[in-house]
């Protein structure tokens, strides 16, 4: 096992999005092509960002607001993070590189614990990747339909507002720039998808291995527990190892903190103002306008399960940190000489080595936040 065939969905949405985050941590030279890639797709996310800027300024306040605000907010989003991890490559090497050393380990329970972990969110991942996708390509498709109406278009004709030429431009210029925004909305899409899943997997692959250590502290004793003097020195090394072990990670924790505070930050400011202006576009579409309602609905599903996987995976984090010490309590302990007692309280004032990965005393990712930011988007909708 190791960090990259951990999650083949994580590895393939790397390369896709053009992210090309390390995902091991050997500084390997990129391929020609893989580099042609990169510049192309970051072209295209500046020229999309581009055209969507402007097309801000060239329509109306209301409809600006309606309809560019979620797109630029995104947009905002992927391009800092994107540019932030890239300058943290140092980082994120020196941590996949602890991880993989751990990794080796071939103890049947740590591979279980960690497979299951890593693996528990794949399927509520592909659901939002595939709502996402499909609500994004119908959404940006639906002015084509036009094509059937006029011959003559401008800035307000696209589903977001943006600028490819002096308007009114004809027909051609009409669908190069719905082409153009399809692929710069998937292509964000794609790398907003990207982010979130190397930022999940991290997370996961940490909390697998907090679940680990709850589960061989409490097993150790429980084996050797009825013959606790004959298996003494046995039980000292295995302790020792996984004391070792709990070093490691908790060394870990504190460069994953260092990886992802200001993250955190960005990402929930983000998601705040993301479902505030979902919930405007909602307020201000109207029922008869089915196509565009469903679009929103759909994308709002899949942009709340999104919001949803990411908070679970966070605060997952901070219950497995905490929870390490739970079982060993109801062991037997007490029968180990004072020396050995004291190794089991220092595991037990582990549980108060909270893992907050945000530095922001009231900003974090945890289900609290995400039922925190659905109130502020009930109070609008009201």
């Amino acid at each position: 096992m190791n960090f990259q065939n951990l999650n083949r969905l994580n590895a393939l949405a790397n390369v896709v999005s053009g992210n090309f985050l390390p995902m091991t941590n050997i500084n390997e030279k990129s391929s020609v092509i893989s580099k042609i890639y990169f510049v192309i797709v970051w072209i295209i996310q500046l020229m999309y960002l581009a055209s969507c800027t402007l097309g801000l300024f060239n329509v109306s306040w209301e409809r600006a607001l309606k309809d560019g605000t979620v797109n630029m907010v995104l947009l905002l989003e992927v391009i800092i993070l994107n540019v932030y991890l890239h300058s943290r490559k140092k980082l994120l090497r020196e941590l996949i590189g602890k991880l993989n050393q751990i990794l080796i380990n071939e103890d049947e329970i740590f591979r279980n614990v960690t497979i299951s972990t890593t693996k528990m969110l794949e399927k509520p991942s592909r659901i939002y990747i595939i709502v996402n996708v499909i609500s994004i390509i119908v959404w940006i498709s639906s002015p084509l339909i036009k094509l059937f109406q006029k011959d003559e278009f401008y800035h307000e004709d696209f589903v977001m507002p943006a600028v490819f030429s002096n308007q009114p431009f004809s027909t051609g210029v009409f669908i190069s720039g719905v082409f153009l925004q399809l692929f710069g909305g998937e292509y964000l899409l794609f790398r907003k998808i990207s982010l979130d899943l190397y930022t999940m997997h991290l997370n996961l692959l940490i909390t697998s291995q907090y679940k680990y250590l709850r589960i061989k502290f409490a097993t150790i004793l429980k084996e050797n527990g009825e013959s606790a003097k004959d298996n003494d020195k046995t039980i000292r090394q295995e302790m020792k190892l996984l004391i070792r072990h709990f070093e490691t990670v908790i060394e870990m924790t504190g460069i994953l903190k260092k990886l992802l505070s200001p993250n955190i930050g960005i990402l929930y400011l983000n998601y705040v103002f993301r479902f505030c202006f979902l919930s405007f576009m909602f307020a201000t579409t109207s029922l008869s306008e089915k196509l565009t309602y469903t679009i929103i609905v759909s994308y709002t599903t899949g942009a709340l399960i999104q919001f949803y996987i990411l908070c679970y995976c966070i605060q997952d984090l901070f219950e497995a940190s905490t929870s390490i010490a739970d079982d060993v309590v109801y062991e037997k302990w007490y029968s180990y000489d004072v020396r050995f007692q004291r190794v089991i309280l220092m595991i037990s004032l582990a549980n108060e080595l909270k893992c907050k990965i945000s530095n922001f005393q009231n900003i974090d990712l945890t289900l609290p936040s995400f039922m925190s930011v659905g109130l502020y988007d009930c109070i609008i909708l009201k």
